[in-house]
């Protein structure tokens, strides 16, 4: 394979980032497709199942999804029947949402398929243990920056 010229994009955290997005994003698909969820779609159930009772606005907000998408990809979870969206008991105006029974159940499986496209990824790249250790603290740091949890608002 020839080794091409990127310039200064190797040097860029976003390009970097976006490249390995790309890739785990096709590595995801192809085991979640399996029992027919994206790679978005088992993110948010996965939140929800560790967030119970959270507010659309704040998975909007934690997943890093755009409102108007969520609303989208809600609809589809109920529709599959692995949530529920209702009025919150403490406030009224405000809407929770929480995974039925049969998206309770499909967690495992989420989890299992997910752990399986990283560590297909990990094995491409090559990484140590220890790079993995150091890369997943570096990427932590950076998801957690106050500037990217407004961006998705």
């Amino acid at each position: 394979m020839k080794d091409y010229n990127y310039s200064y994009l190797r040097n860029i955290l976003g390009h970097l980032a976006a490249l390995m997005f790309v890739r785990a994003t096709d590595i995801g698909m192809v085991l979640l497709a399996e029992i027919g969820l994206t790679t978005k779609e088992s993110t948010i159930l996965e939140f929800i199942g560790s967030n119970p009772e959270t507010s659309q606005k704040e998975i909007a907000r934690e997943t890093g999804t755009k409102q108007s998408l969520l609303v989208n990809i809600l609809d589809n979870l109920t529709a599959k029947g692995l949530l529920l969206r209702e009025r919150s008991d403490v406030d009224r105006r405000r809407h929770c949402v929480k995974l039925t029974e049969a998206g309770e159940g499909l967690r495992q499986q989420i989890k299992a398929l997910q752990t399986a496209a990283n560590n297909q990824l990990i094995e491409e790249a090559g990484l140590t243990v220890d790079e993995v250790e150091t890369l997943t603290t570096l990427l932590q740091k950076v998801v957690s920056s106050p500037i990217l949890k407004t961006m998705s608002e």
